[in-house]
């Protein structure tokens, strides 16, 4: 437990930064762009977030340095990723060595201008200038309501997939499926949770919202004219009792494994050792699946690097949408070289520069299946591995492992990684494919 609690927050916060890069990757990748230049654009990010820190530090509260410093670094990842959308998309170059000359200028172009900045090439933000934890601007409160409203969807998930194993496909979904169960679920947290605010004890929080969400739903279910929208599958579902019944009872089990301290270790780990821009990359990671999956905007992107002929006989502008697509990975690719900057790295090297934190982002993305869940996985599992590399000099249980051959673990791990998924690697069929 002790190794965990050093390892785990570390590991978390190496894992944002290719989270980030790897979702900017598929961005282009889904759009028909093949992306190799997230290094590049990532260093830029980490370049211009820290020379915009380093001038603003004793003119601006430390909170606004590093929030402006954060945009500045996407502005800069996105307007550099534009050179690879024109070669790539107008100039119809070599997507590949486009994507090396990019990398290899914007080293060049960082190492020039932190030389002449500071003359020596490193550029350091101040010490106190690190990303507070959520503890330090959520009150203990919060934290708890937050823990008891993701244990709802946990229980939530994992009786669904008992049910689902039991009967061996969706015969359950009558029970646990309709869309009626899923919304007294949802309100039954949501007042659970603003009714914590006032109640000190989880448990006696949750047992309060159930009863008022009963009574709620006696008193609407008699309400047909008010049975519009959502509320039709709430209420006028025939098996509405038996829907109620089973989102009560899971909040209670939620309720019941909060107050007896389930997932305590877990809720300090996530609330008190755990940066707040690890909340905004998993934010842009909830966005981006629903951006990609859920609307019509991701299912254009998508098309364009699957079949762009077939898109553009629709009326949809592929070109347009590629360029969305790779600057949005710009964009993405410089927010995770600014993190990296203000809460693993502290300073921009120009010697390491991102230390292959892109191309590791890349082979995430690869990892990943080019898919938004597969890359959250994959990022987090190259962050534990980029974690050990880092902490072997720390961590004693680490310190009997000769450290060459922990510095080299992260990379030899995405090889054998690579070699063992390659035969079902499912990248768009258009990637790489001038248009």
């Amino acid at each position: 437990m002790e190794l965990l609690n050093s390892i785990f927050p570390s590991a978390v916060a190496y894992t944002i930064p290719l989270l980030l890069g790897a979702l900017g990757a598929l961005y282009s990748e889904r759009s028909g762009v093949t992306n190799l230049c997230i290094e590049g654009f990532m260093l830029m990010g980490c370049f211009s977030c820290a020379v915009t820190m380093v001038n603003l530090q004793g003119k601006l509260p430390m909170n606004a340095c590093f929030i402006i410093g954060l945009l500045v670094a996407v502005v800069a990842g996105a307007i550099f990723s534009i050179l690879h959308a024109i070669a790539a998309i107008n100039l119809k170059a070599d997507q590949v060595i486009s994507g090396t000359a990019i990398n290899m200028l914007s080293t060049a172009l960082t190492v020039y201008l932190a030389q002449t900045v500071t003359g020596s090439g490193n550029i350091t933000i101040a010490h106190s200038v690190v990303p507070f934890s959520i503890s330090e601007f959520l009150a203990s409160a919060v934290h708890y309501l937050l823990w008891c409203y993701l244990l709802v969807f946990i229980v939530y998930m994992v009786v669904r997939q008992c049910f689902r194993f039991a009967h061996k496909g969706p015969a359950f979904d009558g029970l646990l499926g309709r869309a009626g169960m899923k919304w007294m679920l949802l309100g039954a947290a949501v007042v659970s949770l603003v009714l914590s605010f006032f109640i000190s004890s989880a448990l006696v929080a949750v047992v309060v919202a159930d009863i008022v969400v009963v009574a709620l739903f006696f008193v609407l279910r008699t309400k047909e004219e008010l049975w519009k929208g959502p509320l039709k599958k709430v209420f006028g579902d025939d098996r509405s009792i038996l829907n109620l019944a089973m989102a009560l009872a899971i909040n209670l089990v939620a309720g019941l494994a909060c107050q007896a301290g389930a997932g305590s270790f877990l809720r300090t780990m996530a609330f008190t050792r755990v940066y707040w821009t690890t909340i905004v990359g998993v934010a842009i990671w909830l966005v981006s699946y629903f951006l990609l999956y859920k609307t019509s905007f991701g299912l254009r992107l998508r098309a364009c690097g699957e079949h762009p002929s077939a898109v553009a006989s629709a009326g949809i502008n592929v070109h347009r949408m590629r360029y969305i697509g790779v600057i949005a990975s710009g964009a993405l690719a410089g927010l995770g070289g600014g993190v990296y900057l203000i809460t693993v790295g502290g300073e921009f090297n120009s010697a390491s520069g991102m230390n292959g934190l892109g191309f590791l982002a890349v082979a995430g993305l690869i990892f990943g299946q080019w898919k938004v869940l597969g890359i959250l996985g994959s990022t987090f599992f190259f962050g534990f591995c980029y974690t050990i590399a880092n902490m072997s000099r720390i961590v004693p249980a680490l310190a009997i492992v000769p450290a060459g051959f922990l510095s080299a673990f992260p990379y030899v791990a995405t090889l054998i990684v690579l070699v063992f998924t390659s035969k079902r690697n499912a990248g768009p069929l258009a990637a790489g494919q001038p248009y």
